[in-house]
């Protein structure tokens, strides 16, 4: 099968538009298990500012429901209504103008996150993943897991234009795809680096502009890849010397006051 991804185009992206479908399937509430507890807190469709992580937001919603799931509680024909949901998704993303590449970028590198958690979780011994997975679906491949960082490198040659699809897949590592180096556990040291240096070329892009990402909830937080302000040990010492400094302060604004008050005892017994 010959594919054209993201780089082999020289058009820009046009514009998008508002409208978009409500949800899809993926993300109906019977393909969660009852009393489950969440794990992340999704935007809510419409909400985002890249319309393609706002049109994938409800396929990457099952997948962090059904990682929380066991096998028996797998809906049926699992496979054929995510093949479904794919497809649904990728003809949003052509009526919101997206060029041809961008979209078979896109669709590779959420077939292969899809498969990765199916495989991880045990998906295969319920559904149609035991005979084949998406990626072999789509894209006649059996495994992504390397070729979404080559395909990375390329996209971020040009951050701005693909800039959409770079934040997509920095979505996708941020709730746990690690391609290559879901294999290579000794590896994830480079897979960091990669992760921060992504998020060095896309924030400037974004400026004052919420990033577009699904956050922990605040009891389950991953320390490791959330990029923000921590309570480090150079803040607690300047605390700490902050209140040593205060303390000291007061001791030398009551020692003062008690110098004073024995000052004033001695002149009263002198002048008598």
């Amino acid at each position: 099968m010959s594919e054209q991804f993201a780089f082999s185009h020289d058009s820009s992206r046009v514009p998008v538009t508002e409208d978009s479908p409500e949800r899809f399937s993926a993300f109906s509430p019977e393909l969660a298990e009852e009393g489950v507890h969440r794990q992340y807190r999704l935007v809510l469709r419409g909400n985002s500012l890249n319309p393609m992580i706002d049109a994938a937001t409800p396929l990457l919603g099952m997948v962090m429901r059904l990682t929380t799931m066991n096998s028996h509680a797998m809906p049926e024909h699992l496979f054929a209504q995510v093949v479904t949901d794919v497809q649904a998704v990728e003809q949003l993303l052509q009526e919101q103008g997206y060029e041809p590449g961008v979209i078979v970028s896109f669709r590779y590198i959420l077939c292969t996150f899809i498969d990765e958690a199916a495989l991880g979780n045990g998906w295969s011994n319920k559904n149609e993943w035991i005979k084949q997975s998406l990626l072999v679906h789509f894209h006649n491949e059996a495994w992504g897991g390397e070729k979404v960082f080559i395909l990375l490198e390329r996209l971020m040659r040009e951050p701005k234009r693909y800039q959409d699809l770079l934040e997509f897949l920095f979505l996708c590592f941020s709730i746990g795809f690690r391609g290559r180096y879901k294999v290579a556990q000794h590896s994830l040291d480079e897979f960091e680096q990669i992760y921060r240096r992504l998020h060095h070329v896309l924030y400037p892009l974004r400026g004052e502009a919420p990033f577009p990402l699904l956050h922990l909830d605040q009891k389950r937080q991953d320390g490791r890849y959330q990029l923000i302000k921590r309570l480090t040990i150079k803040h607690i010492l300047l605390g700490g010397l902050t209140l040593l400094m205060l303390i000291y302060f007061f001791y030398l604004l009551r020692l003062d006051a008690q110098t004073q008050d024995i000052l004033h005892q001695l002149n009263r017994l002198l002048a008598r």
